[in-house]
């Protein structure tokens, strides 16, 4: 059957074929249900797991960014109430983390059928995202140097994202959601709780992540999953394991030290600052 002008239109717009809706569309179109298309069409661009990805340093990307930018600019230019407030912010943002966590696996269910080569916690994001709601609910320092170095990848995936739908895509929320406070909870117990990384913790947070890489490394290939994007990887797509493998060890060692060297200047620089 040839196809409809308007299903052809929608592929075209999003240069995607999305082959589960055709059959929908189709007999829409038989029974003139214009407006029934739209809504069918809609739900595919905000719900859809075969709607279109953002470009990387397309306008959706740098929504991401502005926001990002935004939320940490308002959390350090109310540092005193952010202090003052802490319970009660710290209470809101479990809320809202607890809701999205929901999302993110009600979506995965009821869309995905739980396909467990994506939808298990087993991404550095959803692992960080657990121990921020651990951190939230006890307020436990210690686990907040695993939270701020494995953070450091959520910078990664602002920046270069990967597999990101929109904002207005139930999983870009999501994706947002997660992301920002994942980013942003070390900048807030900084503030509320005085927390400063500590080298002791960039060691323990490292091993926790040599033992997350071997083991989705090794499960990976059994699920054909693509948990740390061992699968898609966002570089180096040709590199042979044995060169890619220890490569990516060494870069993550490297970044750990960097990170914690600059939050330690940082430290000392705002010390000065207010005691001056």
């Amino acid at each position: 059957m040839k196809e409809n002008r308007y299903v052809l239109d929608f592929k075209i717009q999003y240069s995607i074929s999305i082959p589960a809706y055709d059959n929908i569309i189709l007999t829409l179109v038989f029974l003139q249900r214009k407006s029934d298309i739209r809504k069918v069409m809609s739900m595919i661009s905000w719900w859809s797991e075969s709607a279109p990805f953002i470009q990387i340093f397309g306008g959706h990307h740098f929504i991401y960014i502005s926001i990002i930018v935004f939320l940490l600019i308002l959390l350090l230019r109310k540092k005193e109430k952010v202090k003052k407030h802490r319970k009660r912010i710290a209470a809101v943002v479990l809320t809202i983390f607890i809701l999205q966590q929901i999302l993110l696996y009600g979506w995965y269910i009821f869309e995905t059928g739980f396909d467990i080569s994506e939808s298990l916690p087993l991404h550095i994001s959803r692992i960080t995202s657990l121990f921020g709601i651990y951190f939230l609910i006890t307020k436990n320092l210690r686990v907040l140097d695993i939270i701020f170095f494995f953070g450091l990848f959520a910078y990664a995936s602002f920046l270069y994202p990967q597999r990101v739908y929109p904002i207005y895509h139930v999983i870009g929320l999501s994706f947002l959601i997660n992301h920002a406070i994942t980013l942003l909870l070390p900048y807030f117990a900084y503030i509320a709780y005085d927390w400063r990384p500590k080298f002791s913790g960039l060691k323990k947070a490292y091993a926790a992540f040599l033992v997350y890489f071997t083991f989705v490394y090794f499960l990976n290939p059994m699920i054909d999953g693509n948990y740390f994007y061992l699968k898609h990887r966002p570089f180096l797509q040709h590199w042979p394991d044995y060169l890619y493998v220890p490569g990516t060890l060494i870069v993550v060692f490297s970044g750990f030290l960097l990170a914690y060297f600059v939050a330690r200047l940082i430290s000392k620089w705002t010390e000065k600052q207010r005691l001056s």
